[in-house]
C-alpha cells in the first residue's frame, strides 16, 4: 500500500515569529550625577533563504502554502512527504542595526505547533528528525543540534559548536541556519494523511560582558 503524508512545515520568517531570548541589556534606564546610562536593545529578524520569495514559511507541500504575505507562490515546494523523506531549508537570523545595538549569541532552536491549523497529529513528531547546521568561521555547515522534532517542541534545544564555543550573530550581520528534516523510513501508515504544522524558533541573547 502506497503511503502519502500530507505535511507541510512552517519555519519562523521574516514577518513570522523569532523568538529572541535574553533581550534585557546590561543596564536599565539610570541617571547619576554625571552620567546616563541607557539600555541597548538585541532585535533579530529572519527570513528563508534559498532562493525562494520572501517572506514565508521554510518547508511547505505546495506553491500555494509556500506564498510570502503579499501573495507571490513558494518556487520550492517538497511535494507529499513519505517515510524516508529528506529536505533541507535555510532559514536566515538577522542582527540590523536599525533596531538592535549589540552582537548576539545564538543560543537554542525550539519548535511550536503554528496557531491556526486543526487536526494537527502530534504523533508525527516522534518520526520527523531535525540536523541543525551553521558554518564555523570560514568554513563549511558543522551540525549544532539534532535530535528529534518532539524535543524541539519540548523546550528550546542549545545549539553550539562541537568544540562548545558560542555561535554569534554580529550586529548589521547575518548567519544562514540549515534545518534538515528527516521523515523516519520505518514510519508506518497511521500517518498517511496526517498533517503537523510547526514554527522554528531562535533564540539569541546579548554577547557584551557575556562571554
Amino acid at each position: 500500500m502506497g503511503k502519502k503524508l500530507l505535511m507541510y512545515m512552517g519555519s519562523a520568517a521574516a514577518v513570522a515569529a523569532l523568538s529572541i531570548g535574553g533581550t534585557l541589556a546590561l543596564f536599565t534606564d539610570t541617571e547619576t550625577a554625571s552620567a546616563d546610562f541607557v539600555s541597548g536593545t538585541l532585535c533579530l529578524t529572519s527570513e528563508r533563504n534559498d532562493g525562494d520569495t520572501v517572506p514565508g514559511p521554510m518547508f511547505y507541500i505546495t506553491p500555494e502554502q509556500g506564498k510570502t504575505t503579499s501573495g507571490a507562490p513558494g518556487t520550492l515546494p517538497t511535494g507529499l512527504w513519505a517515510p524516508g523523506d529528506s529536505h533541507t531549508r535555510t532559514l536566515t537570523v538577522e542582527n540590523p542595526a536599525d533596531c538592535s545595538s549589540m552582537d548576539a549569541w545564538l543560543t537554542s532552536v525550539q519548535a511550536r505547533l503554528t496557531e491556526g491549523v486543526s487536526d494537527q497529529y502530534e504523533a508525527m513528531a516522534d518520526v520527523l528528525y531535525v540536523v541543525v547546521k551553521t558554518p564555523q568561521g570560514g568554513g563549511p555547515d558543522v551540525v549544532v543540534a539534532e535530535a528529534p522534532l518532539r524535543q524541539f517542541l519540548a523546550g528550546p534545544v542549545p545549539i553550539a559548536y562541537s568544540n562548545g564555543d558560542k555561535i554569534p550573530v554580529y550586529l548589521s550581520g547575518n548567519r544562514h541556519m540549515k534545518f534538515e528534516v528527516t521523515f523516519d523510513r520505518s514510519a508506518g501508515n497511521e500517518f498517511q494523511d496526517k498533517t503537523l504544522v510547526v514554527d522554528f524558533i531562535v533564540n539569541a541573547e546579548q554577547m557584551r560582558n557575556n562571554p
